[in-house]
């Protein structure tokens, strides 16, 4: 197993894939109900990225 070395523009961008992650779940925890379907879910997250 080896390990790989990122750069400056990898973190950056694992940064903003997470901070984007962060978003959609903030957008989407309150609408979660017993119910709710992940079509729903799936849903609500593409309406957030719009």
């Amino acid at each position: 197993m080896s390990i790989t070395i990122k750069s400056a523009a990898d973190i950056e961008g694992m940064r903003l894939a997470c901070r984007l992650a962060s978003e959609v779940l903030d957008y989407i925890a309150p609408h979660i109900k017993p119910g709710i379907t992940t079509k729903e879910i799936d849903r609500l997250g593409a309406e957030c990225m719009a």
